[in-house]
């Protein structure tokens, strides 16, 4: 990214413009991830200028406007609503104001970016799993440690990237590329990976001096923006419950309501449904959502057509998918049997009246078989009950589809 334009994927709009407005007095009455859902600025409460000032950076990263550009029409806002930021600066203040507006402009694009280009290159993980670490090498500020990452890769699900997907901190450049396995390995690249209770690979800088992981981001930095606004950890979304909105309900009940309804329905691709999984099991609201995890492939739904089922969507929770206890090693084979089971049978005998219900059985080939249970209603599509692993196809009042 250049110092004067940052680029504008559609995801990096949708992740600004999607949040919600909280007035706060400091940026860090609220934390961490509660920034992927929330739009705030310091010593805003109360001075009437969040929504305007949200306005102004949405069309800033919806046309690509340059810092400068923004700048101007922030300098505007400022001088009609006669609020410089800190109550004791003021117009003349000049220095301060241009240091202001540097840091709102940055730190809401280049969180944007960041978050719009995780979900991309979540979306294509199957494809391109290995991801690297680019750091800015010259200029300004650069940190040594962070100098240090450049060219280190990790596997997309990787722990690593929950704490430390750039930005990892004020002013921070550093960025994050995809490549597939193969390339990796012609390139040369060793990936690195997270070890037993979260132990880090231990990286030297230049100076051989040893990566110390827990100043590497400060610790508000230390959060991935894409994947709270992706897989949230609303249960410790503790602020955004403490602030009241004008109609009475939380802060937390409208990012939860917003969360929905841009979440409900969504279709999953593999990166995506893994990372769901492993990072919203254990939160009580967001694995209620509804997802699309599954889209069967042509034989399979041709299978189910002639069984007289005709929505080849595969509907889904987190809670759902969760209740069988599959291992994390085989939310990759869970993902692949909703597109493409390896067999396919029907209930003959459903468990709720009015209703068919079949199994999905995939062949893990090592002992085991993955099993998913679906139910579906009339004109509904398919929708997951239930998930186990299993040493054998089902029989008795069961018929094969496929």
């Amino acid at each position: 990214m250049s110092d004067d334009k940052f680029p504008a994927p559609e995801e990096a709009i949708k992740f600004l413009s999607q949040k919600e407005i909280v007035e706060t007095e400091r940026w860090d009455d609220l934390k961490w991830g509660e920034h992927s859902h929330a739009f705030t600025v310091a010593h805003s409460r109360n001075a009437g200028v969040l929504d305007e000032l949200f306005g102004l950076l949405n069309r800033a990263l919806e046309n690509g406007e340059s810092f400068q550009s923004f700048k101007k029409e922030l300098r505007i806002l400022m001088e009609e609503k006669g609020w410089y930021g800190r109550q004791d600066k003021g117009k003349d203040d000049k220095k301060y104001i241009n240091w202001r507006t540097r840091l709102i402009y940055d730190v809401n694009m280049r969180t944007a970016y960041s978050a719009g280009q995780y979900r991309q290159q979540l979306r294509g993980a199957s494809l391109r799993p290995i991801w690297v670490y680019k750091s800015k090498l010259a200029g300004k500020n650069r940190r040594e440690d962070h100098k240090a990452m450049h060219n280190k890769a990790f596997r997309y699900d990787d722990p690593f990237w929950n704490t430390f997907r750039p930005p990892n901190g004020w002013g921070c450049e550093c960025y994050v590329v995809s490549m597939s396995e193969e390339e990796a390995r012609q390139r040369g690249f060793e990936v690195l990976a997270t070890g037993p209770g979260g132990n880090l690979p231990a990286i030297a800088d230049a100076q051989g001096n040893p990566v110390d992981w827990n100043k590497f981001a400060p610790p508000e930095w230390q959060y991935n923006p894409g994947l709270e606004a992706f897989a949230p950890d609303f249960k410790s979304y503790e602020n955004l419950a403490g602030y009241r909105m004008s109609d009475g309900r939380t802060a937390l009940d409208h990012v939860i309501e917003n969360y929905h309804t841009g979440m409900n329905m969504t279709r999953m691709t593999e990166g995506e449904f893994v990372t769901l999984l492993k990072n919203t099991g254990d939160d009580e609201i967001a694995k209620y959502i509804l997802y699309q995890t599954g889209n069967l492939d042509q034989e399979s739904f041709q299978a189910l057509q002639k069984a007289g089922i005709q929505d080849s969507k595969i509907m889904a929770t987190v809670e759902s998918l969760y209740n069988g206890n599959i291992p994390g090693e085989l939310f990759s084979l869970l993902y692949r049997t909703l597109q493409t089971p390896g067999k396919i049978y029907e209930n003959t005998e459903p468990s709720s009246p009015g209703s068919r219900e079949f199994s999905f059985i995939y062949d893990a080939k090592d002992g085991r078989m993955i099993e998913i249970v679906l139910v579906c209603k009339k004109n509904t599509a398919l929708r997951v009950v239930g998930v186990g692993v299993t040493d054998r196809y089902p029989g008795g009042n069961y018929k094969e589809i496929k």
